[in-house]
């Protein structure tokens, strides 16, 4: 598996304009993952809209659908496919050369699964990602999984921060007194 994972800090405006330059333009069959089925909807459109021959699977399509789109997809006649996580796992499509992580997903867990299409039996992939500040929860993960996997942690991404912040729970003493300064009067707990 020789699998490239990249991370692009970018915003709304950005992904847009940016999908259509990521290993599209040069052939490569690509599988462009989003969060939702409306997005993967607007996507598809916004793509067709720009003369891109593309495809789509999601929830919201009829099986038969379904089954064309992928099947147009895996027969190389249509090079670009947009998906929700129900393509992450469980299908065997070969060649995917390029990933791309539109929306960034939920978990960590199906981030490595989505970027896990690519760079199957032995061949080359890349997996390009748009982390948005929305996404900043996740950034700690995501750099260890980038780090484990031995790939470039951009700077951007380091940006977000690299530890977590644990919630401070009140101490007894403290629920207690501020129990005592809201009615003004000490009370005996019991």
């Amino acid at each position: 598996m020789a699998r490239t994972a990249e991370v692009f800090g970018v915003d709304e405006a950005g992904r847009g304009v940016a999908v259509g330059f990521l290993g599209v333009a040069i052939g490569n069959r690509v599988l462009v993952f989003v969060l939702y089925k409306k997005e993967a909807a607007r996507v598809e459109t916004m793509l067709q809209k720009r003369g891109w021959k593309v495809v789509s699977i999601h929830g919201d399509k009829a099986q038969h659908a379904r089954t064309k789109a992928l099947s147009l997809f895996k027969e190389g006649s249509c090079p670009l496919m947009i998906a929700t996580d129900v393509v992450a796992r469980g299908l065997d499509i070969p060649d995917v050369e390029v990933v791309i992580n539109y929306s960034f997903p939920l978990t960590t867990e199906d981030y490595v699964h989505r970027i896990g299409r690519t760079g199957r039996a032995g061949k080359k992939g890349v997996a390009h990602t748009f982390f948005m500040k929305e996404n900043k929860g996740l950034a700690v993960e995501l750099v260890n999984v980038l780090r484990e996997a031995g790939q470039t942690v951009p700077a951007a991404l380091i940006n977000f921060g690299t530890h977590v912040k644990k919630k401070a729970r009140p101490t007894m003493y403290q629920v207690v007194k501020e129990m005592v300064d809201k009615m003004g009067y000490a009370v005996k707990v019991v």
